[in-house]
């Protein structure tokens, strides 16, 4: 009976029903294609041999565990992080020992001389001195308090022109240097410079370092010019880094007089006060603004108890307060009496609801807020204050909150009873008369609330700033040659510590704070010391701060079409992390808020078997995967830790049982000159640290490859020891002691260190690509075959960041790499390696990975797509120099040993598409044969790769063209495609996309805008590109196309984040509205969210099938289709389609893919305090 059953089986799976005819030949060509393209592949790339030589080479796989790379990884940053910390204690102990034996006499007030970063002389290395195109002031002219300062390009500093030797002084505009104040932080400052080079001596990781005295004077090291280009506007007192350090988190409620005294120019310098005191404020803090007249309401209508400082939060708020039509109408008419007596009692009995989390009896209170501004107050209110601003415990009276007030106008009454009203409120009264006082008086509550910090007696802990961008680095300033790297590569985090003015204090019997210590710490070199290749291909690392924000991410895009996004720095975890969930926009499922919480809340631990939504190639293609996740605290900062690892293949690396820097030869090692696996085509990852030296001045090199190349001449001559690290096991447990911490372990000019285990990786591939890729050994067929289809190079990249490539026909292109490591070819443009040398971070590399998981023996067929957003201003060709288009066929090459398998390379080779056309056409085309693809025939043939792009079709014009998505010109195909679980599509989110501001329509019928203000939309229309759901209706979708489709979604939601962000679900729809008038000169873009539909293959029907390579058809026109035929090319990712052609009518309720419409939703976020 069992022998019976099993002829069955095997009969049954040799023989499958006989199809229609097409169906046969459909096969045959997906046969013949595919067959001919694995043989091209395996004689260019020798794949196989590849394979074998690594178990030649006695490598092995080994399982990796997630949680000891991010142990690993939090203990290099936390090292890394603690000296930061330490090298800030010490600038700041120094700041207080200065300033404490410093005598102000008059006498030093003319004899002394500092570097200006503004007005003095800057020479560069060949003499030349920096040209000023700036109107100098007079009394900086030729001014024998400025010195000259001498400049060198620095390596370290991005080839920014500085002086290591002295640290330069910035004074804002407003202040005069010679001010008592102003010259006193001058002339005493001077004495960091000392601790400053020691700093930079003992850890050269270090970059910007820098002391902000209270009174707005910046010292900086190292020393350069200030950036002059436009009008200086800088005061360190308003920077995130001061404004946090001195006066920590806080709730603010600010009441802003609008009755009917306030107008005119008080009205503007009141408004002109609120823009100061909201620029004081961070993501860390949390505020809401009232205006009062009779009644006393909130600015904003949604905004209902305190909201977090975002930049988009607080740009609302003030832009309401503008007026409109040149400052003639007042969004919140100016009109009756001024009620501050309901305005207060609101005020109290808000910030009474948020008190539950701290305690009014410590030292430190609650850090609790209101803000006065306005002309005229009827009384003290002493009534108010007894009733709603004291707390009696364990028989003591606390006053909770302080009231800060700002007295506006030149003639006003009643001044006495406003300065009560702060004086009994633990707060501080300022008049101000004219707009030139207002950051001057604004900036005098800083040093108020910074007093229990400074009468507490403790040593202030150091503070981080959420992500901020290093703008030396950027065009803004256009110093540095980094300027065209990416702007997410330019974040920094700051940490900063307040220093306090012991010798005033003293003296004065009075608490001042001195000023702030700090120092930036680029993202970057946080990123790299999170290991990037032990996560391996499709896996990475993030951080995210105690608010959910994001300093690092993969996904994270901070700059569009060269400009800094708005909210760059306030992007939240769950914006970016796709999660599989099924869930709407802006709708969080269960795993996601789960694990932003762990983020937030710094939990040690792993969520396993997330199921994700990963996307690359510019969120353009998709994959349905699951990942581990494992995070932690980063000690000592806000900020928690973790790594994504893929599933399947995440989990495993490769290890080599030999030491690829020796050889055996008997029972003695001698050293291998591993130079010679490098004197040919070769490119590393450019972010990953093999080698490198703690001071790149003196050791600078052309590129990368001869910067390794160098080590590599010292390793083979066992001059370097590779394992050295950056930085030693130093334990964060030992006290900080200005005698030992501070300077005095500096590093030797030639001093380096290296990651060990990278290092063997590199020479090890780098060994075993040599015999395959520094020639083709190929026989006479093998090249007939490159030749037909046009192939130009073949390549490999490893897991080691190795890109090695060879241009089979065109040897001219080829390098060679001489004895000092320099590249020497003939061709003198670009060559495979200037564009790809990213190894595992390209496009071709993650997705053969990701093949190999659905179809261990398969290319990856694809050809560049282009970007179709008109939001995206530079939007590169498709076309190659030739004007051709440049196909990528990659192979994952896995390394199995026993039952564990890694992925160890990507190999594969380009040709070009015309010679592919000729190729496909030859196949289709055979004499006598019924079906034929061609212009001239019934039938519409198709390669379509496994995202739904096009990648070959027989007839292509300006509306069809190679790179489409198949469903805009075959919809009704697609369709059944999607109806037989052919292809299906996900919905995932871009939350940093733009939207031009032309798309928003006037009123019609036809439209609608669904406002997250309800019934108030009319209310606030010049909120229109801030703070509303759009329904765009798109006459040329097409034009807008990615693979993808965009559906509309519409939504009333107001967004808030306690552990997480939450949406409201109710819907209610408002006509649309006018865009503002008032258009910001140059603005065509708002801030959107894009709601977009990926397509994915299922092979798996075509590889698990029990027919043989089956086919997809429909051999007749039915109400919603054409006749078609598709099947899986054998070992590709690509599906042949054949649509026949004909006057074909459908049905008009036919359901077809979505066309592209666009959700836009403006990135409006109010979050209530996160919990910490």
């Amino acid at each position: 009976m069992q022998r019976k059953y099993l002829l069955f089986i095997t009969i049954f799976l040799l023989f499958e029903p006989v199809p229609a005819w097409r169906s046969d030949t459909v096969k045959e060509w997906a046969r013949t294609l595919g067959d001919e393209l694995w043989r091209l592949s395996e004689s260019l790339t020798k794949s196989d041999q590849i394979r074998i030589k690594y178990k030649q080479m006695n490598a092995s796989v080994k399982k990796k565990d997630g949680g000891q790379i991010l142990e690993s990884s939090l203990r290099s940053v936390s090292t890394m992080l603690t000296r930061k910390i330490n090298a800030v204690k010490c600038i700041h102990a120094t700041a207080e020992r200065l300033a404490s034996e410093f005598n102000f006499t008059e006498a030093i007030s003319e004899n002394f001389s500092y570097c200006s970063a503004k007005y003095s002389n800057f020479f560069f290395e060949d003499g030349t001195e920096l040209e000023r195109t700036e109107d100098i002031p007079k009394f900086a002219t030729d001014n024998p308090h400025y010195i000259n300062v001498s400049l060198e390009q620095d390596s370290h500093f991005y080839d920014i022109s500085i002086n290591t030797n002295m640290s330069c002084v910035h004074v804002p505009t407003n202040i005069y240097y010679k001010e008592e104040d102003a010259l006193t932080a001058i002339l005493w400052s001077k004495g960091l410079n000392e601790i400053f080079i020691k700093n930079y001596n003992s850890d050269p990781s270090l970059v910007w370092q820098y002391f902000g005295s209270s009174h707005g004077v910046l010292r900086f090291y190292p020393g350069m010019p200030w950036n002059m280009k436009e009008a200086d506007t800088y005061d360190c007192r308003v920077k995130s880094w001061y404004i946090e350090a001195a006066t920590c988190s806080k709730d603010v409620i600010i009441l802003f007089d609008v009755s009917g005294s306030m107008t005119g120019f008080k009205n503007y310098v009141a408004r002109r006060t609120l823009e100061s005191l909201l620029a004081t404020l961070s993501n860390n803090d949390y505020v809401n603004v009232y205006t009062f007249k009779a009644n006393t309401s909130e600015v904003v209508s949604c905004f209902v108890g305190l909201v977090q400082a975002t930049l988009e939060n607080l740009s609302t708020i003030s832009n309401t307060l503008e007026p409109t039509d040149g400052g003639k109408k007042h969004k919140v008419p100016l009109e009756g009496n001024a009620n501050l007596t309901e305005a207060y009692k609101k005020a109290f009995t808000t910030l009474k609801e948020r008190r539950h989390h701290c305690n009014v009896t410590s030292s430190q209170g609650c850090n609790q807020l209101v803000m006065v501004i306005t002309d005229y107050v009827p009384g003290n209110l002493t009534e108010v204050f007894e009733e709603y601003n004291r707390e009696v415990v364990d028989g003591r009276t606390y006053i909770p909150v302080r009231v800060f007030t700002y007295l506006i106008g030149k003639e006003v009454t009643n001044v006495r009873e406003i300065q009560w009203m702060a004086c009994l409120n633990r707060g501080f009264f300022v008049h101000i008369h004219s707009v030139e006082e207002v950051q001057q008086q604004v900036l005098k509550y800083i040093n108020v609330i910074a007093r229990p910090m400074i009468l507490a007696g403790e040593e202030p802990p150091p503070t981080w700033t959420h992500a901020n961008i290093d703008y030396t680095r950027t065009e803004k300033w256009d110093v540095s040659r980094d300027v065209s790297t990416p702007d997410e590569d330019k974040l920094v985090t700051s940490v900063a510590i307040p220093a306090f003015d012991y010798n005033y204090n003293e003296n004065h019997n009075d608490a001042r704070l001195l000023g702030v210590a700090g120092t930036d710490v680029p993202i970057d070199s946080i990123a790299k010391l999170a290991q990037p290749h032990q996560l391996g291909v499709n896996g990475y690392s993030f951080i995210v701060s105690n608010n959910g924000y994001l300093l690092l991410h993969p996904f994270l895009i901070i700059t569009i079409n060269g400009e800094l996004q708005e909210n760059y720095n306030s992007v939240d975890f769950v914006e970016v992390e796709q999660v599989d969930d099924g869930k709407g926009p802006r709708e969080l499922g269960d795993q996601i808020k789960e694990l932003r919480e762990h983020l937030v809340n710094g939990t040690d631990g792993n969520m396993t078997s997330v199921k994700v939504l990963f996307h690359y190639d510019n969120m353009r293609r998709i994959a349905r995967v699951k990942h581990d996740y494992f995070f932690n605290k980063l000690e000592g900062t806000p900020f928690s830790m973790g790594i994504s690892l893929p599933m399947g293949y995440g989990d495993t690396e490769l290890m080599l049982k030999d030491n690829p820097l020796e050889a055996k030869q008997g029972q003695d090692l001698i050293g291998v000159n591993v130079t010679s696996y490098f004197n040919f085509t070769f490119r590393v990852h450019p972010d990953w640290v093999y080698c490198k030296y703690h001071y790149l001045e003196g050791h600078e090199s052309e590129d990368f490859e001869v910067e390794i190349f160098k080590f590599l001449v010292n390793l083979s001559k066992n001059k370097i020891d590779i394992t050295k690290k950056q930085y030693g096991d130093e334990t964060q447990d030992v006290p900080f002691n200005v005698e030992t911490h501070c300077g005095t372990t500096p590093l030797g000019k030639d001093d380096y260190y290296c990651n060990e285990d990278l290092v063997k990786q590199l020479v090890f591939d780098a060994k075993l690509s040599t015999p395959y890729f520094r020639h083709w050994e190929a026989t006479d067929q093998e090249r007939e075959l490159a030749k037909k289809y046009n192939v130009s190079v073949r390549f490999i990249a490893t897991s080691s960041g190795l890109t090695r490539w060879h241009y089979i026909f065109d040897d001219d292109k080829n390098e060679v790499v001489n004895e000092h490591g320099f590249r020497e070819k003939e061709y003198d443009g670009p060559v495979f390696g200037d564009q790809y040398h990213n190894a595992i971070e390209e496009t071709w590399y993650k997705a053969a990975v990701l093949q190999h998981m659905i179809s261990k023996e398969s290319l990856v067929i694809a050809t560049p797509l282009p970007i179709l957003d008109t939001t995206i201003t530079s939007r590169p060709s498709v076309l190659n120099e030739e004007g051709d288009i440049t196909i990528t066929a990659s192979y994952a090459i896995f390394y199995k040993d026993g039952d564990s398998e890694t992925p160890a390379g990507v190999v594969g080779f380009q040709y070009l598409h015309s010679n592919f056309h000729e190729v496909f056409q030859g196949i289709t085309n055979q004499d006598g044969d019924e079906l034929t693809c061609n212009k001239e025939g019934n039938y519409d043939c198709y390669l379509i790769d496994s995202s739904g792009y096009i990648v070959l079709l027989v007839e292509e014009n300006e509306e069809n063209t190679v790179g489409d998505f198949f469903g805009h010109i075959n919809p009704y195909v697609l369709q059944s495609f999607i109806d037989k679980n052919i292809f299906e599509y996900v919905e995932v989110f871009n939350y940093q996309a733009l939207c031009p501001i032309s798309m928003i329509k006037t009123q019609s019928g036809a439209s609608s805008l669904n406002s997250m203000f309800g019934a108030l939309s009319n209310l606030f229309k010049w909120l229109l590109t801030e703070a509303f759901f759009i329904i765009f209706d798109f006459g040329n979708w097409k034009n807008q196309l990615y693979a993808a489709t965009f559906d509309p979604y519409v939504a009333d939601r107001e967004e808030t984040t306690t552990l997480y962000p939450e949406t409201a679900t109710d819907r209610t729809e408002n006509e649309t509205l006018e865009a503002k008038e008032e258009e910001e000169e140059g603005k065509r873009f708002f801030s959107c969210d894009h709601s977009i539909k990926l397509y994915i293959l299922n092979q798996s029907y075509f590889l698990n099938s029990m027919i043989l390579s089956p086919v997809v058809y429909e051999e007749h026109a039915g109400d919603c289709h054409p006749p078609y035929w598709a099947t899986l090319v054998p070992k590709t990712n690509l599906l042949l389609v054949v649509v026949e052609r004909g006057a074909w009518k459908f049905k008009k309720d036919c359901t077809i893919p979505p066309k592209y419409c666009s959700d836009s939703d403006h990135r409006f976020h109010y979050q209530p305090r996160t919990v910490s």
